[in-house]
């Protein structure tokens, strides 16, 4: 019953957010920006929106963020390929871009061939690849395009590893790249050796207050109206266990941000917030969380449009999410949020402090029993 009214809500949710649409036309790619308001996610902030301000802090870096390209279904290249040239034609605007997953739509190796070839428009330095559950292969094909996508993801990255997960650097912020290790079609199985990884180069990371970004395919349990956005299948986000463990690590450190794909639940707006406590900016636990929609094939809940992604700013005080169709290039300026942050350090202002002073990250007594 639950699952059937959460359906309900999501198709009136879609109907809403479509006549909003429809009502207010977005401005021209050449147009003059206009942001009315920004939606505020801090995570005990009671307002919803508030008054667009220039920030205060030291920018720090920008990165353009896009996810669910799908590469293989039908349209999806026609998309993809325009908004990587956007994206690669504004280069000398930001620090890199991350593309949180499902680059293809089954994982086979021509669909990877294509999907790569597309980001290789992209020019620029820095751009990070994750493998999302497409590209591992499609429900009885579940796990065994594995391989192939790990050789295209390193062949793209100059890296070496079989793992699932690794790590690298935009501009000296680290980035922290997850992965699921199993075969289910969905859902992620994140093992406790990787998340002593995650664990290690977030410590590395985050000395001196500078920001780290955790992207992995799947949101954490709970976030993004994940339980709405994805009622019915299982894997809409990690599992509760790994969640609790994974913001265990995480919510030690200021200035953490957790960036995924996977539920093409489009750019939110209040509408959402209201109805279903969730929006693709929120910040939990002291987390900066950001669900991006879906590049090549539209999304379900909020704006659904194709070409859709985001624009992030890292301030000193304060991040900012921009949405953006970048196939259009259109900027969204009904859909920017901020998060405020602890004083984040750009690189060159970031102290070495010795290993001792990185907290601990202790498991919760959950976690024993779950690893019991």
């Amino acid at each position: 019953m639950k699952k059937i009214t959460a359906v309900i809500l999501a198709v009136i949710l879609t109907f809403f957010t479509a006549v909003t649409a429809f009502a207010a036309p977005l401005p021209q790619a050449d147009g003059a920006r206009s942001i009315p308001n920004v939606m505020v996610a801090d995570e005990f902030r009671a307002a919803d929106t508030a008054a667009y301000t220039q920030a205060q802090g030291e920018k720090i870096i920008t990165l353009d963020l896009v996810s669910d390209t799908h590469i293989g279904a039908s349209n999806a290249s026609s998309y993809v390929r325009p908004c990587i040239e956007r994206i690669n034609a504004e280069k000398d605007q930001t620090d890199g871009v991350i593309v949180a997953g499902d680059l293809t739509q089954s994982g086979y190796e021509d669909e990877l061939s294509d999907a790569y070839a597309i980001l290789r428009g992209y020019t620029g330095e820095n751009m990070v690849t994750v493998n999302g559950n497409h590209d591992y292969g499609r429900w009885t094909q579940s796990g065994k395009m594995r391989p192939v996508a790990i050789k295209y993801r390193n062949e793209f990255m100059g890296i070496t590893t079989q793992k699932d997960y690794y790590s690298t650097d935009i501009n000296g912020y680290k980035v922290v790249v997850m992965g699921s290790e199993g075969n289910r079609p969905n859902s992620a199985d994140i093992s406790d050796e990787q998340l002593d990884f995650v664990r290690a180069e977030v410590a590395e990371g985050a000395r001196g207050g500078k920001p780290v970004f955790v992207v992995c395919h799947w949101p954490m349990r709970n976030t993004h109206c994940e339980r709405i956005s994805w009622p019915i299948i299982p894997g809409g986000a990690l599992d509760s266990a790994t969640t609790r463990k994974l913001q265990n690590i995480l919510s030690q450190y200021d200035n953490i941000f957790y960036i995924s794909g996977h539920l093409h639940a489009g750019l939110n707006g209040r509408l959402t917030r209201r109805l279903f406590g969730g929006c693709c900016v929120e910040q939990r636990n002291g987390i900066t969380c950001i669900n991006i929609p879906s590049l090549g094939r539209g999304n379900h809940l909020g704006l659904r449009a194709k070409g859709t992604g985001m624009r992030l700013t890292v301030y000193g005080d304060k991040a900012v999410v921009e949405g953006r169709n970048y196939y259009t290039g259109e900027w969204l300026d009904n859909y920017v949020y901020e998060v405020s942050l602890k004083g984040a350090s750009p690189v060159s202002a970031a102290p070495e402090l010795p290993d001792a002073a990185q907290p601990e990250s202790p498991a919760l007594p959950e976690d024993e029993k779950t690893a019991a």
